[in-house]
């Protein structure tokens, strides 16, 4: 009986917390930045929205789930935030923002692998043919060229086996991104290639728009992600990344 009083009693004791813990929701393809693994959120941007809520000393309960009902839920107020996203006008106003970047990365241009040009930009994409994820953002200027043809698609890896059968001109996928699904498919190294830089990009975690805490939130997290700047904690993390990362399950996304 003493026992069992004992597990109620810290039962109770870590109610709180749960109750308490900000759920934010985590890309579950987008490896390695956010992936999923031995049913758990792994990646770069993983470890550092962890770290910063750490650093915050905030309770962080993370939810793997597509990038765009990630959003969607951020956006009815349901996910306290929801991360990796490239900040732009449509978007601004309906999202909170922190300040500093989570990071930096940029989104290439692939080509198949018998195109000649390179160095290519936004520009030299009007007219043409272009696989794209469902409900990723491309910058300003992509995202408002009403000439582009776009070919949506719910993967990266869709982009880039369009663009290798030949269906699409052009594919855009995040450089780290495209590394990590040609080292798990030589046959897209074998057929495919970087031919330019659409830009660079600067990725945030989107708090939703009217929870009551989320002012509260943003501040918070905003200092706990400089605090790593500032230890050092956010190169160290940066710098295990750096070399290929094979979990012990499968990766989503492969």
């Amino acid at each position: 009986m003493r026992c069992l009083r004992r597990l109620i009693l810290l039962l109770y004791c870590a109610l709180p917390l749960a109750a308490h813990a900000v759920v934010v929701g985590a890309e579950d393809d987008w490896y390695p930045y956010a992936g999923v693994a031995d049913g758990k959120p792994v990646g770069f941007a993983v470890d550092i929205v962890s770290a910063a809520f750490r650093a915050a000393k905030l309770p962080l309960q993370l939810s793997s789930l597509p990038y765009s009902r990630c959003m969607t839920l951020t956006r009815q107020n349901k996910l306290a935030a929801c991360f990796n996203t490239l900040r732009n006008p449509r978007l601004e106003q309906q999202y909170r923002w922190h300040s500093t970047p989570l990071f930096r990365a940029r989104i290439l241009i692939f080509a198949e692998r018998h195109n000649q040009q390179s160095q290519l930009g936004a520009a030299d994409l009007l007219g043409q043919r272009v696989a794209i994820t469902n409900g990723y953002d491309y910058g300003a200027e992509f995202d408002n060229d009403p000439s582009i043809r776009r070919d949506p698609g719910l993967r990266d890896i869709d982009a880039l086996r369009k663009l290798a059968a030949g269906r699409v001109s052009y594919a855009l996928v995040y450089e780290a991104v495209a590394e990590h699904l040609m080292r798990g498919h030589p046959e897209l190294a074998q057929a495919i290639k970087p031919v330019g830089t659409l830009i660079e990009a600067e990725l945030f975690l989107s708090f939703a728009p009217k929870r009551p805490d989320s002012a509260q939130l943003v501040e918070q997290f905003e200092q706990g992600l400089r605090s790593l700047h500032q230890s050092g904690e956010y190169q160290r993390i940066a710098a295990r990344w750096r070399q290929p990362f094979r979990p012990a399950g499968p990766v989503v996304g492969d």
